[in-house]
């Protein structure tokens, strides 16, 4: 009993001397960085600028204190760029905090394929950070401060996470789905796009982008729209004009489900099936209305939004690109995995869209 107390004894010392060093350092010696920006250099091709922003720990994060630090560091890759920033601060960088990596515009039109590698390869870094395009660049975005900030930083990730804001321009995009889709046949990757607009970032439209750069831009209410048919149930209002009078729905529940149709020559159709449920928020005429009147306003919707989706998915067909994945569908329901991706490539430049719209505005007055 004495000799397995004594090597109880050894073996808790053996654990203290190996723990004290490990490297460990406490969480005063520590910068936090919470976002990352990459954007092009003129000093060289083989240049990028990389910015590090970095959290500083406060005592109360509830004080409303927000101190913070953006270091930008010039070099040809970003692992030489972090053991240079190093020798700029006086504590150790942590990057377990870190949620957002920002892509300039420049630089993301040439390629991110690199820095998406790295943020997979390195092992502090998690996979649930949110990438984006920085408009003009991600210095100038990260160096910008909104008055409800609270934490440092954080303001970007409640935005673009959703958790704080729910915008049906926002397209929420992971780090792990935009590797995902980097390298999945038949489905390309999106990221949203962050602006500048008088001291205030604005996240209202989406890139979508080949396998590696940023090829097109949507508008914001492309945005949208694009939103709803990547199958989410977006809460938006939708506008259409009736004999000269403008009509606002609030939709509080939308429903956008395809199949793809071939008719055996070459030919196909993408036939959409899209279900608008919601009320009348607005309307200029103040006339009661009638049930006559109340479905015209509601086929005119319909009409309106099908033309609309019609037109995104023609223009974004135009672009070769395929962020709905119907080139996944595809290969999903066809069995001949040597062949299908290349009959689809011959099939998607030429298909046609059918987009079918059912909108029901919902009223106390009436019985449907």
């Amino acid at each position: 009993m004495r000799v397995l107390k004594v090597s109880l004894t050894f073996m808790l010392f053996i654990s203290i001397l190996i723990l004290s060093g490990c490297g460990f350092r406490d969480i005063d010696l520590r910068l936090f960085v919470v976002s990352i920006g990459i954007d092009v250099s003129e000093k060289g091709p083989h240049m990028q600028k990389y910015s590090f922003k970095m959290a500083i720990p406060t005592g109360d994060p509830k004080s409303g204190e927000v101190k913070s630090i953006t270091i930008t560091q010039e070099s040809e890759s970003i692992a030489e760029a972090i053991r240079e920033v190093k020798s700029k601060v006086d504590k150790e960088l942590d990057f377990g905090h870190c949620r957002a990596v920002l892509y300039g515009e420049a630089y993301a039109r040439k390629s991110i394929r690199s820095i998406q590698e790295w943020t997979v390869r390195r092992r502090d870094i998690q996979l649930l950070m949110f990438p984006a395009l920085a408009v003009p660049t991600a210095e100038a975005v990260m160096k910008i401060q909104p008055p409800t900030e609270r934490i440092a930083g954080n303001a970007l990730v409640l935005a673009l996470s959703e958790d704080g804001t729910e915008s049906p321009f926002i397209t929420r995009t992971f780090a792990f789905d935009l590797n995902r889709r980097m390298a999945e046949i038949g489905e390309d990757p999106v990221i949203p796009v962050i602006a500048i607009e008088k001291n205030v970032l604005n996240i209202d439209r989406v890139a979508l982008m080949d396998k590696e750069k940023v090829k097109l831009i949507l508008n914001r209410d492309e945005t949208r729209l694009y939103n709803m048919l990547d199958q989410r149930d977006v809460r938006t209002n939708f506008r259409t004009v009736l004999e000269g009078e403008i009509m606002e729905m609030n939709v509080d529940l939308s429903r956008a489900r395809y199949r793809i149709v071939e008719d055996g020559e070459g030919q196909g159709e993408i036939r959409y099936n899209i279900r608008l449920s919601g009320t009348l928020e607005e309307k200029q005429a103040t006339e009661p209305m009638n049930y006559q009147r109340h479905q015209e306003i509601e086929q005119a919707i319909s009409k309106e939004f099908s033309k609309n989706v019609t037109r995104l998915l023609q223009k974004i067909q135009k672009s070769g690109l395929d962020p709905l994945g119907f080139g996944l569908r595809y290969a999903g329901t066809h069995w001949n995995n040597d062949t299908e991706m290349d009959q689809w490539g011959r099939l998607y430049p030429r298909i046609k869209f059918k987009v079918n719209v059912r909108t029901v505005i919902k009223s106390n007055f009436y019985k449907r």
